[in-house]
């Protein structure tokens, strides 16, 4: 390579060398932005599978803490557990996917999310169904759940 060359290309190694630890601490930050305990449903499908404004099934809790989380129902019963999760804050929209249990489903629950102050999206689907693209429930397949931070 030629030294003109390397000239050129070296601003762009160095800015690209920088910019690395930046998308970690964006990360860091926006875990902690999910952090907390959040309450809500699963929004019942509508026409085709899109939509939806009813809730299908009350989220009680849903508890993000230390990289993990854990669910319960309307009635406070475990709905599963999450032994960790990982974020994409360069997909769009943003994806969010756990790996955990339901009482009848365990691995990864590919998703996406949006998180709008106080209020969490996550539309996911069952291990081995390919991420959604949209927002919407599907029976038996994938789920979307809209959340509200408890205070």
């Amino acid at each position: 390579m030629k030294i003109s060359s390397l000239r050129l290309l070296l601003p762009a190694l160095l800015a690209a060398t920088f910019t690395i630890p930046a998308l970690g601490q964006d990360e860091k930050a926006e875990r902690t932005k999910l952090e907390g305990t959040w309450v809500g449903g699963v929004r019942a499908p509508a026409g085709k599978g899109k939509g939806g404004s009813a809730t299908m099934v009350q989220i009680s809790e849903l508890v993000i803490k230390d990289g993990k989380l854990t669910a319960k129902d309307g009635k406070g019963l475990g709905l599963g557990t999450g032994t960790g999760y990982t974020l994409n804050l360069n997909a769009n929209p943003k994806t969010f996917d756990a790996v955990g249990n339901t009482k009848e489903k365990q691995g990864t629950f590919q998703g996406i999310y949006r998180l709008n102050g106080d209020t969490l999206e996550w539309c996911a689907a069952n291990p081995g169904i390919a991420r959604p693209k949209d927002f919407f429930t599907t029976p038996q397949v994938q789920f979307h759940l809209v959340l509200q931070r408890k205070k």
